[in-house]
């Protein structure tokens, strides 16, 4: 059974209303960005709707024997004036209103559903739920620390699964999967035209060593002993690798 998990204020308005009118024929639009759950939210209420998807499908025709459906994508829908929604439990879910006037005549309902920027509660609710999912995928058994607060929400949820994986793969990985991974990156992108490779990747290794040890003690002068460097030849690599 689909499932959709929100702790959003907006959303669970949203859920509670649709569920009030559930039972009637009456149609429901949706509108918000892509990947921000619209989907899942449709499919949980509707578990039993036909699904069609306007990027595809000729929707005029695909809904005529069907009572109770779900409309992905419906910005794409052409002459939306032409569709018979009459005594139909329609759905639909759109990244953008186009004629406000036609939406307002087919549509009994229009729900505006927030990004994941605005809803922070479920970043963290779906940042752990990920991180449980991932440590499960990738059959990690250690602990790992995530600040949910740092994840990429560029692309809503889409965007904040591929970060949470990425960094629960990160934090799992020891010395040989490290020295592994540079290996590959790098002879990947030898050049035969390079005609210094070595100061070409020196970045590589230099900035993460010099950003996570000032990250860690917070001093240049603590952070050059620490690497057995003159803090004038620190300075000059903290500007050369433009570290904040």
């Amino acid at each position: 059974m689909n499932s959709f998990i929100t702790d959003n204020k907006v959303l669970k308005n949203i859920i509670n209303n649709i569920n009030t009118t559930r039972d009637l024929y009456l149609s429901s639009l949706i509108v918000g960005e892509a990947h921000i759950g619209k989907s899942r939210l449709a499919k949980y209420l509707f578990p039993n709707a036909t699904v069609l998807d306007a990027s595809i499908d000729d929707i005029k025709i695909a809904i005529k024997d069907l009572d109770e459906v779900i409309i992905l994508n419906f910005h794409k829908v052409k002459n939306i004036d032409m569709l018979d929604m009459d005594n139909k439990r329609v759905i639909a879910l759109t990244n953008y209103i186009g004629n406000i006037n036609i939406i307002n005549d087919k549509f009994a309902f229009i729900y505006y559903m927030p990004s994941l920027k605005d809803r922070e509660e479920d970043i963290k609710l779906l940042s752990q739920i990920f991180i449980k999912e991932a440590k499960e995928n990738l059959m990690i058994e250690d602990e790992v620390d995530i600040d949910y607060k740092e994840a990429d929400i560029s692309d809503n949820i889409k965007s904040l699964k591929k970060y949470i994986y990425q960094e629960v793969l990160l934090l799992s990985m020891n010395e040989d999967d490290i020295m592994s991974s540079i290996y590959n990156f790098l002879y990947k992108n030898y050049k035969d035209d390079d005609s210094d490779i070595y100061k070409k990747f020196l970045p590589l290794y230099e900035k993460p060593l010099i950003q996570s040890g000032l990250a860690k003690y917070g001093s240049q002068l603590q952070l050059s002993q620490k690497l057995g460097i003159n803090r004038n030849t620190l300075r000059k690599k903290i500007n050369e690798h433009k570290i904040n």
